[in-house]
């Protein structure tokens, strides 16, 4: 599925709570999404064909953000996508994935000491919505389940598009014109995949380390962004480090992306994707 950065806005469930906290959310959270199946599950890296040079840089980039081997290796993945404006932060939307299985724990705020538990499979789209621990109704959880799987695609892609740069229907182009000696540009565009394939991206990336500095975009719609990739961290996987970055500051505005609270862990408790309850 590919969806590009736009301002959030989720459909609203029936509590008014929900509708108020959404909309407030709506004003500072930007989305982006991978053009690719983002759930696949650890298998032996594969080394794609490098033909081009844009193929080149797009493995060099993947390499110095972990690459094939260590993502492939990847059991869990935790993380947080927040927001932060004027230097305020917003409540986080919380994550947990089984890469083997695909299955996966959202807990999303839905205002004062309410919180929406999504437990759900990224590969069948199937799962449940729970309110507080209580089952959503059928409608309700649908609903939920919808915009649980919408912010599974968005946000990994926030954290992780150094990672996906070889999904299924991208197309990379190197960008001479951009680049230079402190700088390489690669340019994004898709095949016909998802809701909208027009969307370009920018990577601008450091030519010293392979990390990514920058990345901006251009909608189908018309809109554009720019935002600055900063505060990496390392973390373990079995096939070797992962170097993720935490933060993204809009260029020209006060403004942020958060994909922070980050692990990686080898294990985690079982009844973490059935246990409707609020724990992360």
């Amino acid at each position: 599925m590919h969806r590009a950065p736009e301002i959030v806005s989720f459909t609203p469930v029936a509590m008014l709570r929900t509708r108020r906290f959404f909309a407030v959310l709506a004003v500072a959270l930007l989305l982006a999404a991978g053009c690719a199946p983002a759930a696949e599950p650890p298998a032996a890296a594969e080394m794609p064909a490098l033909e081009t040079r844009a193929d080149s840089l797009a493995m060099r980039v993947y390499e110095a953000h972990g690459g094939p081997a260590a993502w492939a290796s990847l059991p869990y993945l935790r993380f947080n996508f927040g927001s932060e404006r004027e230097g305020v932060a917003r409540p986080p939307v919380k994550h947990l994935w089984d890469r083997r299985s695909g299955a996966y724990r959202i807990e999303m705020p839905g205002g004062v000491d309410t919180t929406y538990v999504v437990l759900f499979n990224v590969n069948t789209r199937q799962g449940t919505a729970y309110l507080n621990g209580a089952p959503l109704d059928t409608a309700q959880s649908a609903r939920m389940m919808e915009q649980a799987y919408g912010r599974f695609i968005n946000d990994t892609y926030w954290l992780l598009v150094p990672l996906k740069l070889f999904d299924p229907g991208v197309r990379r182009a190197y960008v001479p014109d951009s680049s230079d000696a402190a700088t390489d540009v690669l340019h994004l565009a898709f095949d016909d995949v998802g809701m909208t394939p027009g969307d370009q991206y920018w990577l601008f990336v450091d030519a010293a380390t392979g990390r990514l500095r920058q990345w901006a975009y251009r909608l189908q719609s018309g809109r554009e962004g720019r935002f600055a990739w900063t505060g990496y961290e390392e973390h373990a996987a079995p096939g070797g480090p992962l170097h993720l970055a935490t933060r993204k500051e809009a260029v020209g505005a006060a403004v942020a992306i958060l994909t922070d609270h980050l692990d990686t862990p080898a294990a985690v408790a079982a009844d973490l994707f059935t246990d409707p309850k609020p724990r992360l």
